[in-house]
């Protein structure tokens, strides 16, 4: 039991706690410095002392210092103060000076590797660009409007104006503030303004426009900007990782349609709102998923909207709340160990109401003559300070609002030549995108909704666009026709859905984002309804073939390599669509056998190794007549699960299917028992393999299958009250087999791991492991 235990805190020490090794070798790709956002406070002037903070991959540097000239070369020593993801936080103290002006660069070191960290990048040597602080230019203030000590910094980008005004609650809407040119930028201090009042921005003799960088607009007061204070916000999770990409069970979400109706946790306005959200994180908690997918929360015209309408790419819809109720959501959700990812729609703006259209009195943020898209006008993505105010809203969303990853919208329109004759730039800023994502946010995930399966779209930028995963057409193509044409009656094809179960063009299944049905396909405005209703359209839409069909094309996707999604409501058979109607929260009741079967089905993917996105399947038996599919998901833990998907409205009593080991098996899951709101037909329980030859395996079984059977069997099912301890197989016993199981679970921080469930994963999980592992099995 020692040589066990020293073994186990050596193995988890060396692969969970050292992301990188301090070996004389700076790793560049770990660095950033993103000025405003890391800096306290964030445009400090006149003098006044400041902290710098910087990040590095966890255990790489020895040593770091800021390097700053205030007309005499200063240092100030760098510590680590915090960790989050893969990433150590640095931060050094800059005492106050009496100049109005100074520079500062990092130093960073390893060993004997020293390095430096200016604007233009990491560099050998210090000679080269320097950060700035400059209280006349203010040209380290970001663009919108910066509280200060004393006042609020205006910037705007405004190329070809000649002059600019900012007024609002402070001045009584007065020009007493005009704004001086720096660059392309107009610039001013304002003493006395603060946050929450309301300003524009005043170009030439007559034209008024709402801040391009507000992070809030008041739409029912001309689209005045909000001053916002982003550091007013107590965060209750500090340090939130989300779960790796492969582990993710993602719920897609739509805030305004996603409270209030027949709810149990009280009445919502309509729409619901970010706190409403916030309040129901348990809902999501207890269903088990990890990752939610925010339908785009950009603010839109009028308070209703699917959210593929934005405005801006900077501020958040004003109608579902304010900027600390956005934060609140993404805190109770993090508390849940649930990370958040946004849909942003980068490829075009709303016609209506598009303040950024011809901006400053010239047409500085779209092209020009114009370029359209099926849904508005392309952004100038040629533009170098385009493609900034973009990528800015990355640091705005990923770091003050501790977003987890993004979802991209139509990316095919903004990178397609058959597109747009614009698709060299939609891939440049696509790539900077990614790249700033991968260096100052490489715990978080990004989606491209596109279609074409290829491995260019997830590829490195150095040959592809960056991305993490993009959808997986083949498979929604599959899934969807073989669960429609039983539904409609037609002909479900077997061998398609083999085939797109079995590859992803070459992509590891972790850059495979698969789903049955999510917005798109249940849209009233697109003239799409849900599953269920059309295979039931006598509401509440839950008859044995639209329960039995829905479950089923979920579970396929939940069980099959890739990382899965499903939308709002599903976990219920919600029959209505979303946007106009919210989903009802009466069926969580009529229907908790449904939400029982999704609950399970989650906690069994998102904690077994086996079941992971990368790990391996085997689709050994096809049965294109029976319109049956099964295949086994295996993992390094050892574990084996065969899925079963039954596509027929055929019950079969006596089926008899291979299987890939011999010895106990047990049925886990099946869409038509009791306790799911079924029938109860099926086999259940425990069953030993018979050692006879079929499909390819020296072992078979006789199983009952139901009609829209969806069943998921295990070999050497879990034992009840057997030890914590016991992670690999053969089950009821313990031997180093499952102290290496757990080293890779604690590793990988895959919950299961995390055996105080307190969240995090530390050497309390060690401790207690032990202690159960030294407790035995029954």
């Amino acid at each position: 039991m020692r040589s066990y235990s020293a073994l186990l805190l050596a193995s988890i020490t060396a692969s969970q706690l050292c992301a990188a090794t301090q070996d004389n070798i700076v790793e560049w790709d770990g660095l950033s410095h993103a000025q405003s956002y890391d800096r306290t406070p964030r445009v400090p002037i006149n003098g006044e002392a400041f902290t710098v903070r910087f990040q590095s991959y966890k255990d790489d540097l020895t040593n770091a210092q800021v390097l700053w000239d205030d007309g005499s070369t200063q240092s100030s020593p760098a510590s680590i103060i915090a960790q989050r993801g893969p990433y150590d936080i640095w931060e050094a103290s800059i005492p106050a000076t009496v100049a109005t002006a100074m520079t500062y660069t990092i130093e960073i070191q390893d060993g004997s590797d020293t390095d430096y960290l200016g604007p233009d990048g990491v560099r050998d040597d210090q000679v080269g660009a320097a950060f700035v602080i400059d209280s006349t230019t203010f040209e380290h203030a970001p663009r919108g409007a910066t509280p200060v000590t004393g006042g609020v910094v205006f910037k705007v980008w405004s190329p070809n104006q000649a002059t600019c005004r900012v007024r609002g609650e402070f001045n009584d809407w007065s020009l007493l503030n005009p704004m001086s040119r720096v660059g392309e930028d107009f610039v001013a201090f304002v003493p006395g303004a603060q946050a929450g009042q309301m300003y524009k921005y005043f170009f030439g003799t007559s034209t008024w426009k709402p801040d391009a960088n507000a992070q809030l607009l008041v739409p029912s007061d001309n689209y005045n900007s909000l001053i916002i204070d982003q550091d007013s916000y107590v965060w209750n999770t500090e340090g939130f990782s989300p779960a790796p990409f492969e582990e993710m069970v993602i719920y897609q979400l739509h805030v305004g349609s996603f409270a209030g109706r027949n709810d149990p946790m009280g009445s919502a306005p309509n729409p619901s709102r970010y706190i409403d959200v916030a309040a129901r994180a348990d809902h999501l908690a207890d269903l088990g998923v990890n990752a939610v997918m925010l339908n785009p929360i950009n603010e839109f015209p009028g308070s209703h909207s699917g959210g593929y309408n934005p405005i801006s790419s900077h501020a958040i819809e004003s109608a579902l709340g304010d900027v600390d109720d956005f934060k609140a959501m993404v805190d109770a959700l993090h508390e849940r160990g649930i990370a958040v990812l946004l849909d942003i729609v980068w490829n075009h703006f709303d016609g209506n109401e598009n303040y950024l259209w011809n901006y400053d009195g010239s047409q500085i943020y779209f092209d020009n003559p114009v370029v359209d898209t099926p849904w508005g006008a392309q952004h100038d993505y040629n533009t170098p300070e385009v493609r900034e105010y973009f990528l800015d809203s990355i640091n705005l969303f990923m770091g003050d609002y501790r977003l987890d990853g993004y979802r991209v919208d139509a990316v095919m329109s903004m990178v397609d030549s058959g597109w747009t004759p614009q698709y060299l730039a939609g891939q440049v800023i696509m790539r900077g995108m990614n790249d700033l994502i991968d260096q100052r946010y490489a715990d978080k995930h990004t989606i491209a909704e596109k279609y074409d399966d290829d491995t260019w779209t997830v590829g490195d930028t150095s040959f592809g666009i960056g991305f993490d995963a993009q959808y997986h057409n083949a498979y929604k193509d599959s899934i969807r026709g073989a669960i429609f044409a039983e539904g409609l009656g037609g002909n479900p094809n077997m061998g398609s859905l083999a085939a797109a179960l079995d590859g992803t063009n070459g992509a590891t299944a972790d850059k495979a984002f698969n789903y049955f049905e999510l917005h798109d396909d249940a849209w009233p405005l697109n003239n799409h309804e849900r599953a269920v209703r059309q295979f039931d359209p006598v509401l509440p839409s839950n008859n044995d073939e639209a329960r039995g069909l829905q479950t089923l094309g979920n579970g396929i996707t939940i069980m099959s390599k890739g990382v899965p999604g499903i939308l709002q409501g599903t976990e219920w058979l919600e029959d209505d669509g979303w946007e106009a109607n919210r989903i009802d929260w009466s069926h969580k009741v009529s229907n908790a056998g449904v939400f029982a079967f999704y609950r399970d089905l989650i906690a069994l993917r998102t904690t077994k190794p086996a079941l992971f996105a990368n790990s391996a399947i085997d689709i050994f038996h096809v049965n294109d007549g029976a319109d049956l599919i099964a295949f086994e998901r295996s993992g390094d833990d050892g574990r084996s699960f065969v899925v079963i998907g039954n596509f027929s409205a055929t019950t079969h009593n006596e089926y008899t299917i291979g299987l890939p080991r011999a010895g106990d098996w047990g049925v886990l899951i099946n869409n038509d028992a009791v306790e799911y709101d079924g029938n109860g037909v099926g086999t259940s329980g425990t069953f030993q393999s018979e050692p006879t030859p079929r499909d390819g395996f020296s072992q078979q079984t006789t199983l009952q299958i139901p009609a829209y059977g969806f069943m998921v069997l295990q070999h050497n099912p879990e034992l009840p009250g057997c030890s914590a301890a016991d992670f690999a197989e053969p089950l009821g016993t313990l031997n180093f087999l499952d102290i290496s199981a757990f080293i890779a679970a604690f590793s990988s921080q895959n919950p299961s791991a995390d055996l105080t469930e307190d969240g995090s994963f530390n050497f309390l999980d060690i401790s207690e492991y032990l202690s159960v592992y030294g407790a035995g099995c029954p």
